[in-house]
C-alpha cells in the first residue's frame, strides 16, 4: 500500500499569492508616501509665497514702499528662493479707499504659476480730512 505524506508547509500557489498581495500593498504604500512628500513641498512653497504677499501688503499699508500710488513689482528672497511679487491698485467707489492685489510667483516661473494671491482694502486719508 502506498501512503501519501501530508506536509504541514505552504503550497507553491499559496506562497505566490501571499507575495503578490504583499507586493501590491508595498507599491500602494510607496505611491502614497511619494504623493504626501510632493504635496508637502508644494504646501511649503505656498506658505512662503503667502508670507511674501503679506510682507508686500504690509509695506504698502505702512507707506514703506516708494510705489504708494501706482502698480509695482519687486523681488524678495526667502528660504534661498527669489520670489516675485506684483502689486496692482484698483479704485473703489470711495476715493479714499483702494483695493490692493498682490500676486506672488517664483521668479524663474514668472507669472505662469501664481502661488499666492492676496487682496485688501487700504484707506488713504488726505491731510485736510484729518481733524
Amino acid at each position: 500500500m502506498i501512503r501519501l505524506r501530508h506536509s504541514d508547509g505552504f503550497t507553491l500557489i499559496e506562497v505566490v499569492v501571499a507575495v503578490a498581495v504583499i507586493a501590491i500593498g508595498l507599491a500602494a504604500t510607496i505611491n502614497t508616501v511619494a504623493s504626501v512628500s510632493h504635496n508637502t513641498a508644494v504646501l511649503n512653497e505656498r506658505i512662503i509665497a503667502t508670507w511674501v504677499a503679506q510682507n508686500a501688503l504690509a509695506q504698502h499699508a505702512l507707506n514703506l514702499d516708494d510705489n504708494e500710488d501706482r502698480d509695482a513689482q519687486g523681488v524678495q528672497t526667502i528660504a534661498q528662493i527669489d520670489w516675485l511679487w506684483e502689486k496692482t491698485l484698483h479704485p473703489t467707489d470711495d476715493q479714499n479707499i483702494r483695493r490692493v492685489d498682490i500676486k506672488v510667483t517664483k521668479q524663474e516661473a514668472r507669472a505662469s504659476h501664481v502661488l499666492a494671491q492676496l487682496s485688501s482694502l487700504v484707506v488713504y486719508f488726505d491731510a485736510q480730512d484729518q481733524p
